[in-house]
């Protein structure tokens, strides 16, 4: 079972994926970088419309790999209400880093303001993987590892590694207990493929825009096209929301 998330960058593209039923709402502000974030106003906007319909994820921005940078994003996003905060890993995952991010995972367990939230660790392929990390991610604490471009120009993430390539990110990530998520500029071609890798969760920005552009704005007859490649019954979101396998 494998599920949807759309990023979006803000409260008129929230409506649009919402409406469409994604499982993730996903924010992002793409002009910024590969994980560029949005304003804490705009998340907090999103937060409250969304109203624990689905899932909201945001990422903190393309940052370099300093503990304290990394901690002090996380705790300013987790204040705006999200479920779900996203670190990209643009540079060796230091044991700094892994320490601010064990300890942003405890806060998260406990609450910030009484909303919990987890933290998914995102991985370039073109940055680097270095699967032998997710071991001490799950010990931290972490939720989920996802794999992504950070070059949007050198292709997509089934250009840059082969479907055994994929499998194996999958397997080895369920195999600690972490969710998986594949994502990089995926096209709608792309999904038959992915899905019969099993992850845990599809991301999506330029397939569900205006012209295929990521920095356009969400096209709603696009985000519906995704969706209905990417079936899950009521029972199957539940698990998504939940974070089981």
């Amino acid at each position: 079972m494998t599920g949807m998330l759309a990023s979006i960058s803000n409260l008129q593209e929230a409506k649009i994926a919402l409406q469409e039923n994604v499982d993730i709402i996903d924010l992002k502000d793409p002009s910024q970088g590969a994980l560029g974030a949005v304003t804490t106003e705009v998340a907090q906007e999103v937060v409250k419309f969304v109203s624990g319909q689905c899932l909201v994820s945001a990422t903190i921005g393309d940052l370099p790999m300093q503990a304290t940078l990394i901690g002090k994003a996380i705790t300013t996003m987790a204040s705006t209400g999200v479920d779900i905060i996203k670190v990209g890993v643009f540079d060796d995952l230091t044991d700094e880093v892994m320490a601010s991010l064990k300890q942003q995972a405890i806060k998260g367990a406990k609450g910030v303001n009484g909303k919990q939230f987890t933290i998914v660790v995102v991985f370039f392929v073109d940055k680097g993987l270095d699967s032998e990390k997710m071991s001490d991610l799950a010990k931290a604490g972490i939720r989920g590892v996802m794999l992504d471009t950070a070059d949007k120009t050198k292709g997509n993430l089934r250009t840059q590694m082969e479907d055994e390539e994929l499998q194996s990110f999958v397997t080895h990530a369920k195999s600690y207990g972490l969710l998986a998520g594949l994502a990089g500029s995926l096209k709608a071609s792309d999904i038959s493929s992915l899905l019969k890798l099993d992850p845990d969760y599809l991301g999506f920005r330029g397939a569900l825009c205006q012209d295929n552009s990521r920095i356009q704005a969400l096209n709603s007859s696009s985000v519906r096209n995704i969706r209905s490649l990417i079936t899950n019954t009521k029972e199957d979101s539940l698990h998504i929301r939940a974070g089981t396998q």
